[in-house]
């Protein structure tokens, strides 16, 4: 019965996950002001700067500006200024493309781990682990729209970030990188996340 009862929640959760984001996102918002605040302080991080690896990508998602409301004050004399119109329209459509795509890789986990739990053919332990494996998922869910949310309010114009067992992959406009630096990136997710610099790759594009 309490198998049963986990099958129901965790397809219900599939179906109401943008739903839960958007109400996650209002908590990742106030991340998202605190981080960059505390990142904003000069760092003695001249050695990790210099490990940040980086992928050649020909990848690029509507760009989205920060809300009025997002609590990000945005002014013209910003440090870190989108510039959302300066991006290319191979840039917005890889980007549109790309989180497509990571959404649906991680959709198929939940999918496939719901079924799993609607079989009464599943043994306990198949069950437990498709019940981790929507868990994770959907806390990754969250984590990628901190670390874009983030991102965003500290001047980049569209970010892509990816978490998986490998650790996490972040896709930024190469311009904007060269002005943010690295070790911002770096340090962001590592706050946001707890993947260590060595598993955290920057993708430019």
């Amino acid at each position: 019965m309490i198998i049963k009862n986990v099958s129901r929640k965790a397809i219900k959760m599939k179906r109401f996950k943008k739903q839960f984001l958007a109400a996650v996102l209002v908590v990742a918002l106030g991340a998202a002001v605190y981080l960059n605040w505390s990142l904003s302080a000069p760092k003695a991080a001249s050695k990790t700067l210099g490990e940040s690896k980086y992928v050649n990508a020909t990848i690029s998602t509507t760009a989205v500006k920060p809300s009025k409301n997002s609590g990000v004050k945005q002014t013209s004399n910003s440090k870190y200024k989108n510039d959302t119109e300066s991006l290319t329209v191979k840039q917005k459509k890889f980007f549109a493309q790309a989180k497509t795509t990571r959404d649906s890789t991680q959709d198929k986990v939940i999918d496939k781990a719901s079924e799993v739990l609607g079989l009464d053919s599943s043994s306990k332990s198949e069950k437990t682990k498709a019940q981790s494996n929507i868990a994770a998922v959907l806390k990754n869910f969250t984590l990628q729209d901190t670390i874009e949310s983030t991102l965003k309010a500290k001047g980049f114009s569209n970010i892509l970030s990816y978490i998986s067992d490998d650790g996490c992959t972040v896709t930024v406009v190469k311009s904007e990188l060269e002005k943010i630096k690295p070790i911002v990136v770096k340090s962001t997710v590592q706050n946001v996340t707890n993947i260590s610099f060595d598993k955290i790759t920057i993708v430019t594009i």
